[in-house]
């Protein structure tokens, strides 16, 4: 209420009381108005919401399924192991489940991507590991990736057309299909690995047949089954193999021996005679 009113002489006390009360009226009055459209509004958005429920529910159920980057396994294979099946209802199923179930029953899958293209259609997306070496324990051969996850045990010794380094490990711990190799210590992996990945991206490793990493600061790596690498730790691969390699090249290719590369600074040579 306007405090003009109350000093006003020509007001009574009446007319300040009625005056008062209509507008407490009227402002509760828009306060009811207000919270009916509030109430409105979210009950139209808890329908919308229904209505695309049942709609999804109803209509969007899945009539194709894709699979696309595998060469190893079959599409049949990976859509049957994922529990999908058409006839689902596309926002139904489970991505992360289906994905765990294509990974643990194929070694070889690393990666699996799941996408719904409306109105029908699912997509796999598989991303498989590549052979690129392989170890031996206890008489059996496990084949390993380029990230030593382990992708598959055989009694045969890999032929050399399948073009995987052999690779000699100590302190081994677990060797599992589908698993990264273990080791009995977390630093041993992350030594290993470091080596390993400087190997693959190095421009010699098609010419390296084998790698023995069975003694932590004296690694040797096998040039072309002619020469044997003494590379000491895992400390500037890529150069010593660089420097090594450089060193092979200037001999002949019948020539065998040994290359001292640990110190790329004083390397030497040692052929057989």
């Amino acid at each position: 209420m306007d405090k003009e009113l109350y000093n006003d002489p020509n007001v009574s006390n009446a007319e300040i009381i009625n005056r008062d009360t209509l507008e407490r009226m009227k402002a509760k009055k828009r306060h009811k108005k207000f919270f009916r459209r509030i109430n409105y509004i979210l009950l139209t958005i808890v329908l919308c919401f229904v209505f695309i429920i049942v709609c999804m529910a109803l209509f969007l159920k899945i009539e194709s399924i894709e699979v696309k980057g595998n060469e190893r396994y079959t599409s049949e294979q990976i859509v049957e192991v994922s529990g999908i099946t058409v006839g689902q209802n596309m926002y139904s199923i489970s991505k992360p489940e289906a994905k765990s179930l294509i990974i643990a029953e194929y070694p070889y899958v690393s990666d699996v991507v799941i996408r719904r293209t409306l109105p029908s259609t699912l997509t796999f997306r598989i991303t498989e590991d590549i052979p690129a070496y392989y170890t031996e324990i206890c008489g059996e051969y496990y084949i390993l990736s380029d990230t030593l996850r382990v992708l598959e045990r055989t009694e045969e010794l890999p032929t050399e057309e399948l073009g995987l380094i052999r690779i000699m490990f100590a302190d081994i711990k677990s060797v599992i299909v589908g698993e990264y190799i273990g080791f009995n210590k977390d630093i041993t992996f992350e030594y290993i690995d470091s080596f390993i990945q400087s190997v693959n991206v190095h421009e010699r490793r098609a010419n390296i047949t084998s790698i023995d990493l069975s003694r932590r600061y004296n690694i040797y790596v096998y040039y072309e089954d002619r020469f044997k690498i003494y590379l000491g730790d895992n400390t500037e691969t890529e150069m010593k193999l660089t420097f090594a390699g450089l060193m092979i090249d200037t001999f002949e290719p019948h020539q065998r021996g040994e290359v001292d590369a640990h110190d790329i600074t004083v390397g030497s040579v040692i052929l057989e005679n």
